[in-house]
């Protein structure tokens, strides 16, 4: 009995001790190298291929998937230090642009930021370019080669409590075939996401707060996020997509192909208390009309049509507010039914 219980207490020590040994380990690991699974960037392409970025021990993979093709590969890798941000399809799907930067983000700290562009004909990537400023989303015009996106003017906090974001974001274009950089807007906007191009290239669509006017503390509290459409040959005269009073903030939004709906998020139970839970809505743009898409009681987030508009895709962060982010990707149809939930490989074995 004596030994059984020496066995036992040894048995017991040696878990203890390599359950400390893991933990180690672990904590030895840098927080670069502890960030792993799939993130909610990605984009689909006119032939239904998914261009999504997973993280293995911090290392970040940018794969491409296509079910029906028999497509599972990863494309581009880097080191733990950086990341991929924003793959963007052109609009035939021959080209993919994506963002690689700095994962270390502060006003101390270098930017680096490179627009990388994979033919997917040949596989392989070049560098459109590189600046030492923070770009946050790369679009490519549905009518050429001209690649338009957001670049941030700092990196900071602008209030004590607020963590470190781009800021001063403003919409750029550039002409692969000149070299040539232009600047859109001259809006230097406290925040600026979901960058959309029109069909026709005549305006660019991007989401931000509704700030003008607001010049007082109250007023500033009050400013709600919305949807705003930017000619791009007179960005001045900008204006509002959709309720210019809707009572909510809207976020990421997508246009349907046909350019006739609008997907958005928004938050759908401002009332109830407790974590907000985001869902996706739809706008018809002529008429305005609104309708709510989705029902999941999660986050939503990222829509993102199919190449003929039956299907919407989004990512779902199953620990929304619970830590750590766990994105998996989910498409809908346009009436609201038939979820899916798409597997996404997390390598290309």
């Amino acid at each position: 009995m004596k030994k059984k219980s020496i066995i036992l207490l040894f048995s017991f020590i040696g878990g203890i001790t390599l359950l400390l040994i893991l933990l180690g380990l672990n904590l030895d690991k840098s927080e670069n190298e502890k960030q792993n699974g799939i993130t909610n960037q990605y984009d689909i392409s006119s032939q239904n291929t998914i261009a999504y970025v997973n993280y293995k021990d911090g290392k970040p993979s940018l794969m491409l998937y296509n079910k029906e093709k028999d497509i599972n590969a990863e494309a581009f890798s880097l080191d733990s230090s950086r990341m991929i941000l924003d793959p963007s399809f052109s609009y035939d799907g021959s080209l993919l642009s994506f963002i690689s930067t700095n994962k270390q983000q502060d006003e101390d700290t270098a930017f680096k930021t490179t627009i990388h562009i994979l033919d997917l004909s040949t596989k392989q990537v070049t560098d459109a370019f590189t600046e030492n400023e923070l770009i946050t989303e790369t679009e490519f015009s549905p009518v050429d080669d001209t690649l338009y996106y957001l670049r941030a003017g700092t990196f900071q906090n602008y209030s004590p409590i607020a963590s470190k974001r781009p800021h001063d974001l403003d919409v750029w274009s550039f002409n692969p075939a000149e070299g040539e950089h232009k600047q859109i807007t001259d809006l230097k906007s406290y925040s600026m996401h979901s960058l959309q191009l029109s069909p026709g290239e005549n305006s660019v669509f991007i989401q931000m707060d509704d700030d003008q006017g607001a010049d007082t503390p109250e007023e500033t509290f009050e400013v709600k996020q919305r949807i705003f459409e930017i000619p791009i040959d007179n960005p001045d005269s900008m204006k509002i997509a959709g309720d210019p009073d809707r009572k909510m903030d809207v976020f990421d939004f997508t246009f349907s192909p046909d350019g006739n709906t609008m997907i958005f998020q928004s938050i759908s139970n401002s009332d109830e208390g407790g974590t907000y839970e985001y869902e996706l809505y739809k706008m018809d743009v002529d008429s305005g009309e609104e309708a709510q898409l989705t029902h999941l009681g999660e986050y939503t987030d990222r829509p993102v049509f199919s190449a003929d508009g039956d299907r919407v895709y989004f990512m779902v962060d199953k620990r929304f507010a619970k830590g750590s982010p766990e994105y998996h990707l989910y498409s809908v149809k346009l009436n609201g039914k038939e979820i899916e939930k798409i597997e996404l490989p997390l390598s290309e074995d």
